[in-house]
């Protein structure tokens, strides 16, 4: 049984995200829901659960408030917000769970699934301050990122990728140290993480760091070879924005 605390100062998003819970097809129990983050507090610090879904806009104290007061959180979060894009961007650089108000039911049970397959159930304290760090900052050129992986997390640095590569629901990551790391994402998902970092999608399976760009082919079709030797194809849909991006390099 996963059991749930929720926290949101409006009583009909407690009421609406406790009715979700219990229409899906999930053994999920809310053991308890507060409108009021000191209310919460005490048995936040003193009971065993899971999840703790925690919204962030609070009076008294904000969900970052709430958080800050539990020295070794026992739990996972699962943050609901309404916030704007910059700040779900931030969510997304360290790999921190959202749901976005109006929560959709169908990110509701995604987010219980992806729950379910996390080796760690509490929240990762370097994960936090990551999340915390990018939330903060007034622009979006974030240095590291947050990769979650079978074993957890990896935390790396956006300039130290060279190219990403979709293989179905997942997506391998090529680093400037030959290492390769693969993630639970679609390559869909990356390419909005680390579109402010300049990265170009050349083709439906490959996102690329021009960074790390040897040359670029011009016959059969046209292709591109990295500083890591590997050769990739570009696809037609993707030609314009390559030879934009290569224009775009020789007026520099």
């Amino acid at each position: 049984m996963i059991k749930a605390v929720l926290l949101d100062d409006e009583q009909h998003g407690l009421d609406s995200l406790s009715t979700q819970l219990k229409q899906l097809d999930k053994p999920i129990q809310v053991v308890a829901s507060f409108n009021h983050p000191i209310q919460a507090l005490p048995f936040i610090k003193s009971q065993k659960f899971d999840i703790l879904f925690l919204d962030i806009d609070m009076p008294g104290l904000s969900g970052f408030d709430v958080l800050e007061q539990i020295a070794e959180p026992h739990f996972d979060v699962i943050f609901t917000t309404a916030y704007n894009q910059f700040a779900i961007k931030a969510f997304q650089y360290s790999a921190i769970s959202y749901l976005l108000k109006p929560i959709d039911e169908a990110e509701l049970l995604k987010s219980i699934q992806l729950w379910e397959k996390k080796t760690s159930k509490a929240i990762d304290t370097e994960q936090y301050k990551l999340f915390l760090n990018h939330y903060h900052k007034s622009d979006t050129q974030y240095s590291k990122i947050a990769l979650p992986t079978a074993d957890g997390l990896e935390f790396i640095k956006a300039s130290e990728i060279v190219r990403c590569q979709s293989d179905s629901n997942y997506t391998y990551f090529y680093l400037s140290n030959q290492e390769k790391i693969l993630i639970c994402r679609t390559l869909k998902e990356v390419e909005s993480l680390l579109a402010f970092h300049g990265f170009v999608r050349i083709h439906q399976s490959h996102l690329i760091n021009p960074a790390y760009l040897r040359k670029f082919i011009r016959h059969d079709g046209g292709y591109v070879m990295m500083q890591d030797g590997e050769e990739i194809s570009v696809s037609k849909a993707h030609k314009d924005k390559v030879m934009a991006l290569f224009n775009q390099i020789e007026r520099k």
